[in-house]
């Protein structure tokens, strides 16, 4: 890891002499008058590359947020903030920052350096940690137009009904993950490298009671293979799940995933997987699961991403009336806003079709579902020194010629995740 960081340093003192000659005219050129605003964020600046240069990302992050929140279209400053989260391990931000600056005011030299910077983020060694906990709702969030339907029985139409009724209860949310990461030189070279990896992780979701307890463990073995500009790995997975304090169901599979980026900000991305399922409760759930998903996402203004994305999933199983296939289209966003605020939008449309329903239903039971969340950070207020909160909210809509599976849906998110 420490040669890690040292790379990093190197690369990171590269962006500052390129980003130095594009900007530093700029400044010669305010010498003589500057607003008391411009000269307080100098100083902040100043402070934050002094820590950086100390190494101390976690007192320079803080620095550079709050700069942002009151210009979020500075580039340079988020170059910095992307080199003090790589400094800080945090991998996920600092690829975020760094794709997002592509899309500002840089020479294309230091453009090569961000993209070796994310390089280097994928093909990292040794190991890293992330926990993140937060506090949602969980329960029933569907509020179904009607609790009964109409079942042909052998001729005769007898009425069933459902007992679903909308509950929310507090609870906790966290994740976890553990990566071990080593390099391969025999399958390295000068324009690529080989990295093999190992990561173990969880999801739990806890209520009061045992009713709503969900607890997803994995683990995911594989190779990453790299380049300046792309990025391959192929990994066999396993899942395991518990609901409800009972062993519910696992997955044993294979994945492809890859990513291409340019040096203008532009990435197109897919992942393609395909799972064994044994469920422990219900027999007739056993099967196996396909799943393909490719996108387009692109940062724009030094600042913002949107982006697209296809997604295909079939799931076969032995109780063929539960088989079913998915084709879904949505398009995200990601924006720095001012005072501090991140805005990330979703909006989706999905159509599910269940290839062999039961005949026992008097209708087509496919649905149509449409939605979308929104998820607001604030990326400048820090709680405990390293912590950041959110809210977020998942709107849905799902429409069937059965009213019994036609429904709307509301969920809610607030709690804090970590930065540093």
């Amino acid at each position: 890891m420490a040669s890690l960081l040292q790379s990093g340093l190197k690369l990171g003192a590269l962006a500052l002499v390129c980003v130095a000659l594009t900007f530093g005219g700029a400044r010669k050129a305010e010498a003589t008058s500057v607003p008391q605003q411009v000269v307080e964020i100098e100083v902040a600046f100043d402070y934050a590359m002094a820590a950086l240069q100390a190494g101390q990302p976690e007192v320079a992050i803080p620095v550079l947020q709050s700069i942002l929140a009151e210009d979020p279209k500075l580039t340079r400053v988020r170059l910095e903030l992307a080199r003090a989260y790589f400094m800080a391990e945090q991998w996920a931000r600092s690829r975020e920052e760094f794709f997002r600056v592509l899309s500002g005011d840089l020479p294309e030299p230091v453009r090569a350096t961000v993209l070796a910077f994310i390089r280097q983020i994928d093909a990292r060694r040794g190991f890293d940690w992330d926990l993140s906990i937060g506090f949602t709702t969980a329960g029933n969030t569907r509020a179904y137009d009607s609790e009964t339907v109409d079942l042909d029985v052998g001729g005769l139409v007898l009425p069933f009904s459902y007992d679903r009724p909308v509950e929310r209860v507090p609870a906790i949310k966290a994740n976890g993950r553990m990566n071990f990461r080593r390099g391969f030189g025999a399958m390295s070279g000068p324009n690529s490298n080989t990295v093999g990896f190992a990561s173990f992780g969880f999801d739990l979701l806890e209520a009061e009671g045992r009713r709503y307890d969900d607890l997803q463990l994995s683990s995911k073995f594989g190779l990453r293979r790299l380049s300046q500009k792309a990025t391959t790995s192929f990994a066999a997975f396993a899942t395991a799940r518990r609901y409800a304090g009972r062993h519910y169901e696992d997955q044993f599979g294979l994945e492809v995933v890859g990513e291409r980026r340019s040096l203008l900000g532009g990435s197109a991305y897919g992942r393609l997987s395909y799972a064994q399922v044994d469920n422990h409760l219900n027999s007739g759930l056993d099967g196996d699961n396909l799943r393909a998903m490719a996108g387009f996402r692109r940062s724009v203004g030094g600042r913002a991403v949107v982006g697209t994305e296809l997604a295909y999933e079939r799931r076969d199983t032995d109780e063929e009336t539960q088989a079913y296939q998915t084709y879904e289209w949505s398009v995200y966003s990601t924006v720095d806003v001012r005072n501090g605020w991140t805005l990330r939008p979703r909006l989706f449309l999905r159509h599910k079709d269940f290839m062999n329903p039961s005949a026992a239903f008097q209708a087509d039971r496919d649905e149509m579902i449409y939605g979308g969340s929104l998820r607001v950070e604030r990326s400048d207020l820090f709680i405990a020194g390293a912590y950041t909160p959110y809210f977020q909210i998942d709107l849905e809509r799902g429409n069937s010629d059965i009213d019994a599976f036609s429904y709307d849906s509301v969920g809610v998110q607030v709690g804090v995740e970590r930065r540093f």
